[in-house]
């Protein structure tokens, strides 16, 4: 007998909220002619949010409209039709997904039908992020424009020191930061060109103290989930990070992360939690999820095993605990404030001999959570990200001790890589070791 599908079972209201905010962004991206906006296409995770705000253009996320694809398990139609034209399956499918949308969209002079959520407006500009994380950040903008040829680009480098144990990181911070702060300001420039507006200086701080303190709250929220039983694990967080992810450096987002963690401490006041009996807790250790298959989190659940804390999409961090060096100039606060992110665990990696601060962040996720394993996901067509987690899993176990760990291999997008009965196999065995060890112990 086939098994039954279980959907994912949302443990808070403001999880369920959090579509509006994407299927919002898409539609704004429609509506922008009509209020007089520009378009720019953009990337997540690339410190442009408030700048993109400030100067009133409206950001369309191209990993938000393949997510929603893959989600809504509608995505082969763009992926066939840039595979048509020789682009690869091995590829990131998040940019082989919108370039199909976009030739579609350009071959028929409009939204293709039945597309999901309506899919995005054209944009009057393409603002790239060829950040260290993405692989595909530079040329994927660049075979947007093959299709969208008056479209005019823009692509930085936001770059942050290089992990060294034989250096000290912090001189090189200065010379990364003094890079990345011409950096943005070559994208105001851009913007301006293309708006015809100038930059409003004191709107664009007012946006970044915005930012700040939207990332504490964030991580405010976040915390509260080392309660056990946690009231909210990762299956929540691939739906609770949209604000942050898609609309920094708005009101909304800031609003929605206070309404998160009030709703969270009111679950934690009747010791509510994400399972009916939480025995294991678990570190989502890397890797973005199978958007088709976010009921895999629902199979943990149902098997006593949650998600208390996440590497994937927790892009923000305690200002206070970033000790910034203070400036009067908001995109150098910005560029401080993305280095450190990533620099964030360079000292702790520093003094384990053999470690790697990317597996650092993980034992510090492990202890101050309190979990006892960690899960990866590989997805074939996200390399960058996704091909060092064997390393991970590896130093992890070498410099810290055995962690039971699991693998799961599939893909973001493309669905046809996926076999839920394999996935399921392997978590069950994975379930198992937990239980074996827990009763050693």
């Amino acid at each position: 007998m086939a098994e039954i599908r279980k959907p994912r079972a949302l443990a808070t209201q403001a999880a369920g909220k959090a579509g509006k905010f994407g299927r919002a962004n898409l539609a704004a991206t429609l509506k922008a002619k009509e209020e007089g906006k520009k378009v720019a296409y953009a990337y997540i995770n690339n410190a442009q949010d408030e700048i993109m705000r400030a100067m009133d253009i409206v950001p369309g996320w191209g990993e938000n409209f393949a997510g929603v694809c893959s989600a809504k398990r509608d995505a082969e139609k763009f992926l066939q039709r840039a595979e048509a034209e020789n682009f690869s399956r091995s590829l990131c499918t998040y940019a082989t997904c919108t370039i199909g949308f976009d030739m579609w969209r350009e071959e028929l002079g409009e939204i293709p039908p039945n597309t999901p959520w309506g899919g995005m407006g054209r944009p009057d500009m393409i603002i790239g992020s060829a950040q260290q994380l993405c692989d595909p950040r530079i040329k994927w903008p660049q075979a947007t424009q093959h299709y969208l040829q008056d479209v005019p680009i823009w692509v930085g480098t936001m770059y942050y020191p290089p992990f060294d144990p034989e250096i000290d990181h912090k001189e090189q911070e200065k010379l990364y930061v003094k890079y990345a702060t011409e950096q943005l300001r070559s994208l105001v420039r851009f913007c301006e060109k293309h708006t015809g507006k100038k930059m409003d200086w004191d709107r664009l701080a007012a946006l970044v103290d915005l930012t700040d303190r939207t990332w504490d709250l964030f991580i405010d929220c976040y915390e509260l989930r080392k309660n056990i039983p946690t009231p909210m694990d990762t299956g929540d967080a691939m739906n609770t990070m949209v604000p942050l992810t898609f609309n920094l450096a708005t009101q909304e987002a800031h609003d929605f992360y206070k309404e998160l963690y009030a709703e969270l401490q009111e679950k934690i006041a009747q010791k509510k939690g994400v399972a009916e009996n939480e025995q294991y807790r678990l570190v989502w250790g890397a890797g973005l999820p199978s958007w088709f298959a976010l009921g895999d989190f629902q199979y943990f659940n149902d098997k006593g095993a949650v998600f208390p804390v996440e590497v994937t999409y927790r892009n923000a961090e305690k200002i206070e605990r970033l000790d910034l060096p203070r400036t009067n100039d908001p995109l150098e606060h910005i560029a401080w404030r993305w280095v450190r992110l990533w620099t964030r665990w360079f000292d702790k990696a520093r003094k384990r001999p053999g470690s790697l601060p990317t597996v650092e962040r993980i034992i510090e996720y492990m202890e101050d959570y309190q979990c006892d394993g960690v899960v990866f996901h590989s997805a074939y067509s996200c390399r960058s990200w996704h091909a060092g987690i064997v390393q991970q899993a590896q130093v992890l176990n070498k410099v810290y001790g055995d962690v039971p760990t699991l693998i799961m291999e599939g893909d973001i997008v493309d669905i046809s890589s996926y076999n839920e009965a394999d996935t399921h196999n392997r978590i069950d065995a994975f379930i198992e070791t937990l239980a074996a060890r827990k009763n050693r112990n």
